[in-house]
């Protein structure tokens, strides 16, 4: 047969011709900077439990996937390994691993971190220098060295050495299907239990031999020939390069090779290489020089070269990476559009054109100053959309050029930037920064629609969707005969600029826009969903949308984004998951026809392997690999304290300082990092614990008694290993608490306590019978005293008492304790009492029909009622002269509610006495109306005079409220304006008119008639309701509680030096909201109490600022959860406020309508006029400069844009008031920064 038949030779031109692989592989890189011992990696090792052994020419490292743990020889330590150039690694009895040198083999202990070593070939002629070895599953190795094979057992800790009779140079040893080979000169040889036999024969000379999942890779010069494990030739392929090693994965190939980096070779491929170079770039390989190449157990592919590791886990290649710059150099990478074929793939950047010609992989630049945004194939013309207008390409030999000006879309005398093309009905539809366009199949202009920023299309049900500014959804009809556009407003983002547009299944069109997020806009029922980054997405500046099958993939400004139709999760990919960069281009966005897409941006572009799962399904390995007691590891060979009992590790800890950590290794190498780890301390912990990446966990002052540590495992895709590992952990009780020391102390302090007994029971004996005879005498007589102080103390407490009740019943009970204390009392003045008088009609008759103990008892039965009902509502007797009696609302404790208070005394005066009068009717006796004035006003009250003491009251006040009761009708209660004014809420009032009064001129006069409907229990209106009282309640007291609150805290506002000199959050900014707040509240038709909660959220919504300036929101939230209880607003109230204010915070996110209120109150000045928008704006801009947080005003403006296209207004107010002003600060600002007509 002729081996070499099949060749094909692959000619490295480094100017013009490169192997390129589109199947580019996203590797990690590990260097001497991460911990390797050397950079010259020559072979890699998974021992049983499933850590990585990486043999350096300086040393041995093994890798849990977090840290290199390196181990080198000492020529001074016999337990250290025998060199530190390893030849061969293998498993050895149980957990041990045993490593080949030169000079023999060193067999490692993990527990004690120990070698055992035997140098059988040191100073050893008949063996030699050790080239290669092979384990065999009987404690014995095959070595081949510069004498030939040998084998070497370990016997009773010795070595023993037999010799396979083969003297020829060997090139390596390799194991395959549990039968050893080996290669010298030109044949293969296989090691049987009794001789050396010629496998095959091949007509060149191996180069190199190779151990694969399916049988023996064989390099040759230039060739690479595979054997099944029946050593028939199974694959034959050409190479350009030496091979150092090879593996057989997934049916590839994967060949490390001398000079020419990872050669993969796929057999079923129409390419015979694919090949990914050293090309210096993130991800790529460390070396193009690779020593050894390695597959473990978790499909992870392991890359040794002369400059350190790569890893590639095989399952995550969805996301791939490219730069134009490995081809071109001259190429910037910003890339901004594809186009493919089957002959061509173009890619457009911001300084020109690459084109590569699939046919012989070669890459030609072609140099362009502007940016090329689109690329089509139109009635096979190449067209190119710029920043300069339309090109075409044209190729004349293998030369291409771009030709200038194929189409004039020229505007203001410039050509147009030409953003998107789009083919349908052998039509041209061109998308530009200032017109749409519509070409026919000759590329004759059709129509053209003045249209700023047509930036994207999509096709729908045979429709046309497109989007541009003003932000709208723009559909075009009637495309075959008159085009006509028609529009769908999208109010909510009009005012934001629309960068991309896809149509999904279920008639759905996604629109993404800058700043704005996504927009899902379902055209048959009209309905709409907004994404931004409250529902997951990375950023929402949207520069393009691709859907495929079940997801929609987003280009964002950070990064790449999947959303998954049926989950309606979003699923986002950072610079770690190899994107080219978090920042992505606008429209730059393709599908081939293998359903990849392609994504472009500022560092190259990235593409989207739409079929592969990018998940690895092997679950992980699990240890507790080290308990930290101490500074010691409990876990260690020669640790005292870890015990086994029927499989299971226990370890004791003393319980003084039980202070300790786990370490946890979980093995899996994909993404170690974003390995999960489920934790439990059973005896301690109930519930488990998931945390990511964390493997130590530190536990301290337990409890003496037995714990179970457990940790289960899971990739970082959530594969999670069914099996737990368990270590039982025990802490020893205190010495105080073992049973031999408490047995001891026990008998001692028995023993102590039964003789000290004994011996105070004999010296107490004689000492009680001492002090009980004293005890007794003493008693006797201090009882004996203790009866006459009581008796004496009896007496002057009934004297005081009855002088007490005696002034009580002519005094208030403070004026009464102020007289008994101090002898005297001190009248007081009170700016606001109510001074009610009441007495009967035509008393001087009735006087003429009875005698006098009969007027007497009827006066005192009516008085006595009186008193009754003054003193249930804290109304002050103040006297009776004959049929008047007078009585004070508001003294002497003083209160708001005394106007209120009096009238529903008078209420209760004349309804007793109807109830009088029906009793009476028609027994003859005569019938007593009652007539009541009342008048509100200030006042002085004191006690008067040495004798007799008399409480009364002084003023204008006291004769107006006599002439109220005397201009009285009967039945009536008569009052004043004054204290109309303090009762109109409550209470019908039927206007009288005015009463001329000395020295006041005329005043109003009011009856009153009954108590407001809805404000009554009863018809007559004369019994108020639980509402009557809240509504007194509130606006008594709630209402001045505001007003109390406001003035304390604008005055603590304007007193602090940080808040004071703010330019924007000064005082002034608070009292600007409240007024705010106030006026929309007002417009919006709110409620008394809700209009005071907002307002008085608006004075704390910035208070936060007297402790911090950043998140002032809490702070103020916290400040008025505390202050506020204290000036008496209920848990509601407060509550109600503090979520307005956290509402505020940016972005703000109101719940409710007062929420809404106050986040539009807050932000009034961006819907003002031009000046007063300026002014305040430049404010806030100085505070922001002061604070730091920006550096000059010309940072400014681009915020503000920013802002004002995130921010929106939620009343309806504002919508109608604020908004048209905003939008027309926001063009302003623009044009300020860009010019009008630029975007």
């Amino acid at each position: 047969m002729n081996y070499f038949g099949f060749i094909f030779v692959l000619v490295l031109l480094s100017l013009q011709i490169k192997a390129t692989s589109f199947d580019l592989l996203k590797c990690d890189q590990y260097t001497i900077d991460d911990g390797l011992p050397q950079s010259f990696v020559e072979n890699f090792f998974q021992d049983k439990k499933g850590f990585l052994w990486i043999s350096t020419q300086d040393g041995l490292s093994r890798f849990n996937g977090y840290e290199f743990e390196n181990f080198y020889s000492n020529p001074f330590d016999s337990t250290t390994i025998l060199s530190n150039y390893i030849i061969g690694m293998s498993n050895w009895n149980q957990d041990s691993i045993c490593f080949t040198t030169r000079i023999g083999i060193s067999i490692f202990d993990p527990l004690s971190k120990k070698f055992k070593n035997f140098p059988f070939a040191l100073n050893n002629d008949t063996v030699g220098s050790i080239t290669s070895s092979v384990f065999l599953p009987t404690n014995a190795i095959i070595v081949s060295s510069s004498k030939g094979l040998f084998e070497i057992k370990i016997l009773n800790n010795k070595s023993v050495i037999r010799s396979l009779n083969f003297q020829k140079k060997i090139k390596r040893l390799i194991s395959c299907d549990n039968r050893i080979f080996f290669a010298s000169d030109n044949t293969l040889h296989e090691i049987t239990k009794t001789s050396v036999l010629a496998a095959k024969q091949f007509p060149k000379n191996i180069k190199g031999i190779f151990s694969t999942e399916n049988g023996i890779g064989i390099s040759f010069e230039n060739q690479f020939i595979h054997l099944n494990k029946k050593n028939i030739e199974e694959k034959t392929f050409s190479i350009p390069a030496s091979v150092n090693d090879c593996i057989l994965s997934d049916g590839r190939y994967w060949l490390a090779t001398q000079e020419n980096g990872l050669v993969i070779y796929t057999p079923n491929s129409e390419k015979p290489f694919n090949r990914s170079l050293n090309q210096k770039r993130k991800n790529s390989l460390v070396s193009k020089k690779i020593k050894c190449i390695f597959k473990d157990s978790f499909g992870i592919i392991w890359i040794g070269t002369d400059s350190g590791i790569n890893k590639i886990d095989p399952s995550k290649q969805q996301l791939l990476h490219y730069k134009a710059s490995q081809h071109s150099p001259h190429s910037s990478n910003n890339t901004w559009s594809f186009w493919e074929n089957d002959s061509l793939f173009l890619s457009g950047y911001d300084n020109g054109l690459q084109i590569l010609k699939k046919s012989n992989k070669t890459h030609y630049w072609i140099p362009f100053k502007g940016l090329i945004l689109d690329i089509t194939n139109f009635n096979d013309t190449i067209l190119l959309g710029t920043s300069k207008g339309v090109y075409s390409l044209t190729q004349k030999d293998t030369a291409y050029s771009m030709d200038s000006l194929f189409l004039d879309v020229s505007y203001s005398g410039n050509q147009d930037v030409i953003f998107k093309f789009l083919k349908t009905k052998n039509k041209l539809l061109i998308g530009s920064l200032n017109y749409l366009s519509l070409y026919d199949e000759n590329l004759t202009l059709k129509n053209r629609w003045k249209l700023k920023n047509v930036r994207d299309f999509t096709e729908l049900n045979n429709t046309v969707y497109f989007i541009a500014h003003p932000t709208s959804i723009y559909q075009l009809i009637n495309l075959e005969n008159n085009a006509e556009i028609v529009t769908t407003p999208l109010n909510e983002v009009e005012h934001l600029l629309g960068l991309s547009i896809e149509k999904s299944e279920g008639n759905n069109i996604w629109l993404g826009f800058y700043g704005g997020g996504v927009i899902k806009y379902n055209i048959r029922n009209k309905s709409s969903e907004h994404y931004s980054t409250k529902n997951g997405l990375p950023n929402n500046t949207i520069y393009s949308i691709i859907s495929t099958e079940n997801s929609i993939w987003f280009s964002t400004n950070g990064g790449l984004s999947k959303y998954n139709i049926k989950t309606k999760e979003f699923e986002n990919y950072t610079a770690s998951d190899g994107i080219q960069s978090l920042e992505f281009n606008s429209g730059s966005a393709y599908v081939n026809n293998k359903n990849q897409i392609y994504f472009g941006g500022i560092n190259g572009y990235n593409i989207v392997n739409t079929n592969k799962q990018n998940i690895n399904s092997v679950p992980p390995k699990v240890y507790i690999s080290s308990i930290m007691y101490d500074g010691q590891d409990l876990l260690s060979s020669n640790s005292k304290k870890i015990s086994t009992e029927n499989n299971s590790r226990i370890v004791t800890i003393p319980h003084k300082k039980n202070n300790f950590q786990i370490i946890v290794d979980v093995l899996h190498y994909s993404s170690p990092n974003e390995n999960l780890f489920k934790t439990k301390l059973d005896g301690w912990q109930k519930d488990w614990q998931t945390v990511k990446g964390k493997r130590v966990y530190k536990f301290s002052n337990l409890n003496y008694g037995e714990y179970n540590f457990l940790v289960k495992s899971a990739n970082s895709d959530g594969i999670w290993n069914p099996k737990e590992e368990k270590i039982t952990i025990i802490i020893k009780p205190p010495f105080y608490l073992t049973w031999w020391f408490i047995s001891g102390i026990s008998a001692f302090i028995l023993g102590f306590i039964a003789i000290t007994i004994k011996s105070r029971i004999n010296r107490s004996k004689i000492q009680r019978e001492i002090l009980e005879k004293k005890v007794r005498d003493r008693t006797r007589e201090v009882e004996n005293q203790k009866k006459k102080l009581e008796e004496k103390n009896k007496e002057l407490e009934e004297e005081k008492n009855k002088e007490e009740e005696v002034l009580l019943n002519v005094l208030p009970r403070e004026t009464a304790k102020e007289l008994v204390s101090t002898g005297k009392s001190t009248p007081k003045s009170y700016k606001m009492a109510t001074v009610m008088f009441a007495d009967f009609k035509n008393f001087t008759k009735i006087t003429e029909n009875l005698g006098p103990k009969e007027l007497v008892a009827e006066l005192d039965d009516s008085f006595a009622k009186f008193d009754d009902i003054v003193g249930a509502l804290n109304i002050e007797k103040i006297k009776t002269s004959g049929d008047a009696y007078m009585c004070v609302g508001g003294i002497p404790i003083r209160n708001q509610t005394n106007p209120v208070d009096c009238v529903l005394a008078a209420f209760q005066f004349q309804k007793y006495m109807f109830q009088k009068r029906e009793i009476r009717e028609g027994t003859g006796k005569p019938q007593w109306h009652l007539r009541v004035g009342l008048h509100t006003g200030a006042l002085v009250a004191g006690v008067v005079g040495k004798k007799k003491f008399l409480y009364d009251v002084w003023g204008d006040t006291v004769n107006t409220a006599a002439r109220m009761e005397t201009s009285a009708e009967e039945g009536m209660i008569n009052v004043s304006g004054a204290t109309y004014e303090h009762i109109k809420d409550y209470f019908e009032c039927e206007y009288r008119g005015k009463l001329p009064v000395k020295n006041k001129g005329a005043i109003d006069m009011f009856y009153v008639t009954r108590i407001k409907t809805g404000l009554c229990k009863d018809e007559n209106g004369q019994t108020p309701n639980r509402k009557f009282f809240e509504l007194l309640n509130f606006k008594v007291y709630t209402q001045q509680s505001f007003q109390n609150v406001r003035d304390y805290f604008i005055d603590l506002l304007e007193q602090n030096e940080f808040v004071s000199k703010l330019k924007y959050h000064g005082p002034h900014h608070t009292v600007d909201v409240m007024n705010s707040a106030e006026r929309i509240g007002l417009a919006e038709g709110i409620g008394k109490e809700e209009l005071m909660l907002v307002k008085l959220a608006a004075l704390f919504h910035d208070s936060g600022f007297l402790n911090k300036y950043q998140d002032n929101e809490f702070e103020g939230a916290k400040l008025a959860k505390r202050e506020l209880p204290r000036y008496g607003f209920t848990d509601g109230q407060v509550e109600v406020v503090v979520n307005m204010i956290l509402a505020t915070k940016i972005p703000q996110d109101p719940k409710n309508h007062l929420e809404e209120i106050l986040c539009d109150a807050d932000l009034d000045y961006l819907g003002r006029d031009k000046n007063e928008f300026e002014r305040i704006s430049s404010s806030l801009a100085q505070e922001l400069i002061d604070m730091k947080i920006i550096k000059s005003m010309e940072d400014w403006d681009p915020i503000q844009v920013k802002f004002l296209e995130s921010h929106q207004y939620y009343t309806k107010t504002c919508i109608e008031s604020r908004r048209p002003n905003k939008i027309q600060r926001l063009r302003e600002i623009k044009n300020r920064l860009t010019g009008p007509n630029q975007e």
